[in-house]
């Protein structure tokens, strides 16, 4: 069993003045594709109560215009909304657990923690006479299928798109968040017509992934004009069918990304060793706290959270003076490596800076952890008094950026402005955990503006490294 280490250290919040975006100071990652990284679970909730939703411009933590679907922000909303789910849900899931089943894809109507990187599907059957998705499905194409924290829908029907199969469908939106694009294998979810009327046949529904090469079709927009594949598909597709040219096969594919199914059942949470934490009601010169992290097969994800008066008033603080650090970019300092998941191969990558303070006052410290499964700890919480204690101004190391930013050379799928996939996102490795386990660390020279700036609380994200 690996052992996920995370720590933090005690030195001032105000390592870095400014009140830039965190999203203005980081930088992109060098771009990456399956062939480099291990096969990687995927968690994909689908909701069966009610979810509310928020734009993505108006998220806690900038997301660079994307979807988190921990936070459920969600690209090209324009106010906020509820989601509600259709009749057929129960039907919607149990399609897709079918035919995710060949897969390392946990389907699950039970909502993860909001840190743990998960795909969010909103199925619907409400017709959007407006809209001019020909599949019937909106989701960003996800080249590699590496961000794992998107949101897909699909509808009861557009001006384009005609009584579609709600499972079919949901499939479609899927394969668009994998980075699947649509070919000519009737048999295949992924199927488009490449003439009139163009689209999907929902009335003979595919509704599983079939383990065939079959030519790449481009999408139309509502003039019936073509429109250019979202990813490469000499690196994307081609490779899944010994290079020839402009094929896919989204069995494969599917397979590269997520690993071989079905999906082990996982009900033990992770464990809480070597914890430094100062006790509760104590009074202390300074924040020390780490503690280290295992699980008996999943990725391990963390969240640290402090709230205190003293930081009212701070860049990236909320109202109440909370800050935190975690996983999956619920927070304005992420726990930032590899992608999918933004871990790493263990070990500490970097070294801590130079240690000074945070302002005296009260201060609540809450650990929070969960796998990728969703079994979580019993939070960790206590109140403590930082004696005295003044902020220190004087910067930080600001050698080595975040890596999570979304990489712009991911492509769009479908036909229309309407969602039925754009944007792109990371491409990256994950960790190699041989044995079942988790490792993960946390070390990164520091970031400027307000990521530079909570950093002061929350130490180093981790450093990015590649296998050769």
């Amino acid at each position: 069993m690996k052992r996920s280490v995370v720590s933090l250290f005690a030195f001032s919040l105000f390592t870095i003045a400014g009140t830039a975006r965190a999203a203005d100071v980081q930088s992109k990652p060098d771009v990456q594709h399956a062939e480099s990284y291990d096969a990687v679970r995927a968690v994909l909730f689908v909701p069966t109560e009610t979810v509310q939703l928020i734009p993505s411009t108006m998220c806690p933590v900038s997301q660079a215009g994307g979807d988190n679907a921990g936070l459920g922000c969600v690209a090209g909303l324009t106010e906020p909304s509820s989601y509600e789910p259709p009749a057929n849900v129960a039907d919607v899931v149990d399609g897709l657990t079918t035919a995710l089943a060949p897969y390392n894809v946990l389907v699950t109507s039970v909502r993860p923690p909001e840190y743990v990187p998960y795909q969010m599907l909103l199925p619907g059957d409400t017709v959007n006479a407006e809209g001019l998705s020909r599949t019937c499905a909106g989701a960003a194409l996800d080249c590699d299928g590496v961000q794992r924290n998107d949101i897909a829908s699909t509808s009861g029907g557009t001006m384009f798109c005609s009584d579609p199969d709600a499972v079919q469908a949901a499939l479609i939106a899927f394969g668009y968040m994998s980075g699947l694009e649509n070919t000519d294998n009737v048999a295949d979810p992924m199927y488009y017509q490449a003439a009139a009327p163009f689209g999907p046949d929902f009335t003979m529904p595919s509704v599983m992934f079939d383990d065939t090469c079959a030519n790449l079709v481009p999408t139309v927009d509502d003039m019936d004009m073509p429109n250019q594949l979202g990813c490469p598909a000499s690196i994307n597709h081609e490779p899944y069918c010994d290079g020839m040219e402009n094929q896919a096969n989204s069995h494969q594919e599917l397979l590269a990304y997520y690993g071989m199914g079905p999906v082990v059942e996982d009900t033990t949470p992770p464990e809480v060793t070597d914890l430094i934490i100062p006790e509760d009601g104590s009074t202390v010169d300074a924040l020390e706290l780490s503690a280290t992290v295992t699980d008996d097969q999943e990725l391990v994800f963390v969240r640290w959270t402090l709230q205190s008066p003293a930081l009212v008033g701070a860049d990236g603080a909320s109202d109440d003076g909370t800050v935190c650090k975690g996983h999956n970019r619920v927070c304005v300092v992420d726990f930032a490596a590899e992608p999918p998941y933004h871990q790493v191969e263990g070990g500490v990558y970097s070294t801590a800076p130079q240690l000074s303070g945070v302002p005296g006052g009260e201060y609540t410290v809450t650990l929070e952890a969960s796998d990728l499964a969703g079994n979580t700890i019993e939070p960790m919480t206590v109140t403590v008094t930082v004696a005295g204690g003044t902020a220190d101004t004087s910067g930080g190391n600001t050698t080595d950026p975040d890596p999570t930013d979304p990489d712009p050379t991911n492509g769009s799928a479908d036909d229309s402005s309407s969602g039925d996939g754009s944007g792109g996102n990371d491409s990256g490795e994950p960790e190699d955990d041989d044995d079942g386990g988790c490792s993960c660390s946390t070390a990164e020279p520091g970031m400027g503006g307000v990521a530079g700036l909570l950093l002061g609380v929350f130490g180093f994200v981790s450093t990015r490294r590649r296998r050769s």
